[in-house]
């Protein structure tokens, strides 16, 4: 919310709005402290406990274990990335055994979805403070077409367009005259015409006509 607004724009709001927009404020201000990016230490940290009470995988590069780990993990909190590491140190995980180190896309995927909650309730909340200022403006302008619904000046002239319009005084749009086309363009046209073939009925050609 602070990058979305500044206190000068809060300040144009209605009270009742800001008092929400204030609330946004501080609940995304949370969840962007919670959602901060880790040190490497938490990282290294985590990957330590995995690796001393699960076995590793057969024909791990242990040293190219550790740097994938550390890129998969490099966008995420620490607590979620401990979170994750104490869910597959339990045995919470579906589809994992208990037995073998998680490949690095598996336990980074475990804590995004650790997090996905929290970044989807920034997301909503985000939408909600645009749509305070939306309902905000919408309200302001409604105020002001009130207003000019209210001006003695304005209700006059309403007032006279609508007695010339009843008394049939109003200004018409004039319809275009019709002129006659004369002997000379008429013969024109009649040239550019197909020529007319006489019908010739097809019913003698039918079942029904042929029995007669």
């Amino acid at each position: 919310m602070a990058d979305l607004v500044s206190q000068d724009i809060f300040d144009r709001l209605p009270e009742r709005y800001q008092r929400r927009a204030r609330e946004i404020s501080a609940r995304v201000g949370e969840l962007k402290a919670m959602l901060k990016r880790c040190d490497i230490p938490a990282i290294v940290d985590a990957a330590v406990r995995l690796q001393g009470q699960l076995r590793w995988q057969p024909e791990t590069d242990h040293e190219s274990f550790g740097s994938e780990f550390k890129t998969s993990c490099a966008d995420l909190p620490e607590w979620a990335i401990s979170e994750a590491a104490n869910d597959f140190l339990a045995g919470r995980v579906d589809n994992h055994t208990g037995q073998f180190m998680p490949t690095c896309a598996e336990f980074a995927r475990h804590a995004r979805s650790i997090i996905r909650p929290f970044q989807a309730e920034m997301s909503i909340l985000r939408r909600e403070a645009e749509q305070l200022f939306e309902r905000a403006e919408d309200e302001r302008r409604r105020q002001i077409i009130e207003l000019e619904r209210q001006d003695p000046n304005q209700r006059r002239r309403i007032r006279a367009m609508i007695d010339k319009a009843v008394k049939g005084s109003a200004k018409q749009i004039s319809a275009i005259p019709h002129t006659p086309i004369d002997e000379k363009t008429q013969a024109q046209i009649d040239a550019l015409k197909l020529p007319q073939r006489d019908h010739v009925s097809k019913i003698p050609q039918t079942k029904a006509g042929r029995l007669k």
